[in-house]
């Protein structure tokens, strides 16, 4: 694994435990002294744990639709999923730029096959067929 990565990951791991301790140490410590800085360090204390896990949720919903919306357009799903892992956000940055349409790339199907890509699925499915035998999607001739 890239430095970077285990940089970030050994960030997010201190950042969680900092919070954590600070959580616990708040709970423990006599706040009735002054009741306005117990109430923010404790909900300081629970941003702090809060960011970080609704960040790594966001990289999950993205890194499926990225696999998906790739697969989707004839494209190698599992690839972009690893290149989106790798490196991120510019990695779905590229994938948006350089995504092609949906059903694949036109150019790349060819006449020679007797095939067509479904607009719906992505997979190759016959000249003729009024539907695909995949997803079912109808179309029209």
């Amino acid at each position: 694994m890239e430095k970077s990565k285990i940089a970030s990951i050994l960030l997010l791991a201190l950042v969680m435990l900092v919070s954590i301790a600070s959580v616990v140490s708040a709970q423990n410590y006599d706040w009735t002294t002054n009741e306005e800085a117990a109430a923010g360090f404790l909900g300081l204390s629970l941003v702090c744990c809060a960011v970080p896990a609704i960040w790594f949720i966001i990289a999950i919903v993205l890194a499926i639709w990225v696999y998906k919306d790739a697969e989707k357009r004839g494209s190698s799903g599992a690839l972009w999923l690893i290149i989106f892992l790798l490196t991120g956000f510019i990695g779905l940055i590229i994938w948006l730029v350089i995504r092609p349409p949906i059903g694949g790339d036109p150019n790349k199907q060819g006449g020679g096959g007797g095939n067509r890509m479904c607009p719906n699925c992505g997979r190759s499915i016959p000249m003729d067929a009024r539907a695909c035998p995949y997803c079912a999607k109808k179309f029209e001739q």
